[in-house]
Formats: C-alpha cells, structure tokens, sequence
C-alpha cells in the first residue's frame, strides 16, 4: 500500500477511524466546530443513539455498504478479510462513483474529513482511492474500550459481548495495520470528552495540520455539541471470567493507547491478527461459509431499508422510520 505524499502544497483529508459507537461521530462533529467540511447531506441521528448526528456522508456511506456487500461481506461481518481484496474487479463502479462525490463536494477544499466505521474494513481501499486522487491521507484513530462499545452496542443492537469485542479487534487491527504509514494521531474517546480542545490540538500537531478554526478559538462551539449526555458507558476494567477475544480486546486497546506506536506494540498488534485468523480457521470451512451467507441476507435487507428510510420524505417515511427504531435503529 503506498504512502501518500506528505507535502506543504498537498490536499489532505482526515481519515476518522473507529469501531461503531467508539465517538468517530462525536470527534467528526467536533471536527465541523473546526471548520472541517465533511459534506453537503449527513445522516441524521436517533433520539436514543446518536440524537445529535453521525456526521457520515450519506452518498459515501451507502457506497461503502454496497462494496462491502459486493465483496460478500457487511459492516458486522466477522470473518477477517483475504489478502488483496481491495484490487477486486467488483469494485470498481463503486471507487468511480466515490471519485465523483470526492470531486463533486470537495474539490476545491484543501482540507476534508469523512467519517465511517466502516473505513476500517476499506481502509486499504480508501488509501488507494485517495493516493491516486492526489490527496494526502491522515487518519484519527478514535479508541474507546472495549467494554464501553460492547455496552453500547448490545444496548442498541443486542450483540454478545463476544461477538462486539471480536469486531472491536477486527476494526482496529485493520485500522491500525492500513494506517501505519500514514500520518496517524491517536484519540482516546474519554480523554477527548474531558478535554477536546487539548486532545484536537495534540491531533492536529500529530498530523501536520492547521484547522481552519484553531481548537482554542472553537472552544464554545465544542463545549455545546460535546455535553455530558453524549458519555453512556464510562471507561471499564478487564470483565471477570473473561474469555480470549475478550482478552485480546484488551491487550489491542492498551497497545493502541500507546500513541508513538513502538516497535514492540506493532510486533504484538501483528501477533493479536494472527490470533483471531486461528481461532477463526478453528470454526471451520462449513460455519465460515454459512455464516457468510447469513451476513449477506442481514446485509441486503439493511442495505434496502437504508435506501427507503433515506430516500422519502419525512412525512411520508414516518412508517419506515418506525420500522427502523424496530430493527435497531441503524439500517
């Protein structure tokens, strides 16, 4: 994977990492107090997940469900990715058509961000899409533990605490492996809630960049969007009993606190991978292959009902918003 060229002159966009319900939509909103664009249409929030927005493109997130599908894969897929999936020929209507919102509402802005939980899983692929563009990539790493996440997530989706902290291992060691020769700065979400101007500022730095608004002049403007009521779940411990992945979660995320990356954190992050690839050949070809088909089921009807909830009016989409707060309120 090429580096991008990191040049004075060079457009760059802010590449915003994280597990689902990590705070990548806390820190991309924190991002627009910042001046940062991140587009012309956002998804709107829920009143009881994320009231205040997720700050995701909406063109580029529904592209990113349909590549993930055209790969055979979705955002809760389990399954670690084969080698060079990112060169597949099914992609490539979709990497036209992110050219096209690329260029069509960014293309004069010499600094853009996008946020996606899915950009770990295309992290590869974006990287690629951008170098060619001639864009520099700068990734935010936005980290949260794993317990927070699972709680959240299996509030909003009823997920087990083994399968949240096997896709919190998965997300950030793709996250982390892709972004490793890249401009990368490290954010952990709690810190950032005590403190976002500092933690913004320490970023910028990090990466090389100037916000259009400097942190310290954005300060009311952050002290408004990141009230108290966006902290559901406080950092916890090591659970008791706890089992392997739920283990492994855990060694990843104090390797990922350690900002500067050592070399000895990256040799243990590379073994953590390795570890999930055995447990997961230990399943088995039979349950790998059914469970990719029940992930491509789950990942059509989502997709589907994005498209409906997104593409009516407000009014007359009443009936499937309902619907939506029914089937976890994130289709």
């Amino acid at each position: 994977m090429p580096a991008n060229p990191d040049t004075a002159t060079s457009r760059s966009v802010l590449v915003v990492l994280g597990m689902h319900r990590s705070g990548t939509s806390a820190t991309a909103g924190a991002l627009r107090c910042l001046g940062v664009p991140l587009g012309r249409r956002l998804y709107r929030g829920h009143a009881e997940v994320n009231a205040k927005g997720y700050f995701e493109h909406a063109d580029m997130a529904d592209l990113h469900d349909e590549a993930l599908l055209a790969l055979g894969s979705t955002w809760d897929d389990i399954l670690l990715p084969a080698d060079g999936w990112w060169q597949a020929d099914a992609l490539r209507p979709y990497a036209r058509r992110l050219r096209e919102r690329m260029r069509r509402d960014f293309g004069r802005e010499p600094l853009w961000a996008v946020k996606d939980p899915r950009l770990c899983r295309l992290l590869p692929w974006w990287l690629t899409l951008l170098h060619e563009e001639g864009l520099t990539a700068r990734c935010l790493l936005v980290l949260r533990s794993p317990e927070a996440v699972f709680r959240s997530l299996h509030r909003r989706d009823g997920f087990s605490r083994e399968k949240a902290h096997w896709l919190w291992c998965l997300h950030y060691l793709e996250a982390e492996r892709w972004s490793r020769d890249q401009a990368r700065a490290v954010i952990d979400y709690d810190d950032f809630l005590e403190a976002p101007g500092a933690c913004l500022a320490a970023a910028g730095a990090r990466l090389g960049v100037t916000f259009p608004v400097a942190p310290e002049r954005a300060s009311d403007c952050l002290a408004a969007f990141l009230s108290r009521d966006l902290r559901h779940h406080h950092r916890h411990t090591v659970p008791d009993a706890a089992g392997p992945i739920v283990e492994l979660a855990w060694t990843i995320y104090a390797r990922l606190r350690e900002q500067a990356a050592p070399a000895h954190a990256a040799t243990e992050l590379q073994s953590a991978r390795q570890r999930m690839l055995q447990m997961q050949q230990a399943a088995g070809a039979l349950w790998l292959e059914q469970l990719a088909a029940l992930g491509m089921a789950h990942g059509g009807l989502a997709l589907t009902l994005r498209r409906l909830v997104r593409s009516w009016s407000w009014y007359t989409g009443k009936p499937v918003r309902f619907l939506e707060r029914l089937l976890g309120r994130d289709v």
